[in-house]
């Protein structure tokens, strides 16, 4: 009974997304407008809290404009199974709640309504917030040019080639090299780690666009988690975001298989 009653909520939410994506040409501008909004009142204001503010709202249009044009995008192109839809759903769900539940608290914590983290997540948080618009800028890119203006190439070449897994390890290995290229004079604490650790996340995310074999993507996608859970120990789990985007990268390459376009 209670199974079939997720199964009904997840239909309704995908159901109730596919029509929200429906109206994109009205819904996507007023979304934009809204962060655009956002950060001109903190560009006015200038506090924590206005900044968390536009972050949110840049975030919020972002992830709809991501999952429009991969999850939505996914199964009408039939890359997404019809039975795979509701699970699908559920981990959109999950990730977009997290992310949500990040800002909220942040906004609440800065406002002094909720305490503050231990000073290891404070900073992670913090340095999160600073790259997240970039990188979810980063993440939304490909699909949506890919969606709108090169349907079928962008089909056939995620058809033979593990796109994801191997972008996301990339954007990874950035973000693990990241706080020394902002913060020079972290040399002196282990320089040469960082290099280390992002060449491995760039070597590994290669293999698999090189060599799109099942094989080679479950071996890369058991390595690439290992280096994200590293990432906290050497580079500062870079910017926090960077282990995230690791383990994401991962699991996606790990499942990926190849396909006949269509199919």
């Amino acid at each position: 009974m209670i199974r079939e009653r997720v199964g009904s909520l997840l239909d309704g939410v995908s159901m109730g997304f596919l029509a929200l994506w429906n109206r994109k040409k009205s819904v996507l501008p007023s979304l934009l407008l809204l962060s655009l909004l956002g950060w001109f009142v903190h560009y006015q204001v200038g506090t924590l809290l206005t900044f968390d503010l536009a972050v949110t709202l840049t975030v919020l249009f972002l992830i709809v404009l991501l999952i429009g044009t991969v999850v939505i995008g996914g199964i009408e192109d039939g890359s997404i199974p019809f039975e795979r839809v509701r699970r699908v759903t559920a981990g959109a769900l999950v990730a977009v709640g997290l992310v949500l539940l990040v800002l909220v608290y942040l906004a609440l914590m800065l406002s002094k309504v909720a305490p503050p983290p231990p000073l290891p997540f404070l900073f992670a948080i913090l340095f999160a917030m600073e790259v997240a618009p970039w990188v979810a800028l980063a993440v939304v890119v490909p699909p949506v040019l890919g969606y709108f203006l090169l349907r079928e190439r962008w089909r056939s070449f995620r058809a033979r080639k593990p796109f994801w897994g191997p972008y996301l390890g990339i954007l990874a290995a950035v973000l693990f090299v990241y706080p020394i290229l902002k913060y020079p004079q972290l040399w002196y604490y282990g320089g040469l780690k960082f290099f280390a650790l992002a060449g491995a996340a760039v070597v590994c995310s290669a293999l698999p666009l090189s060599y799109p074999k099942v094989g080679v993507c479950r071996a890369v996608g058991l390595v690439l988690p290992l280096l994200g859970v590293l990432s906290w120990f050497l580079v500062y789990g870079g910017m926090a975001l960077g282990s995230v985007l690791a383990i994401a990268a991962g699991a996606v390459v790990y499942s990926w298989a190849p396909r006949e376009v269509g199919g």
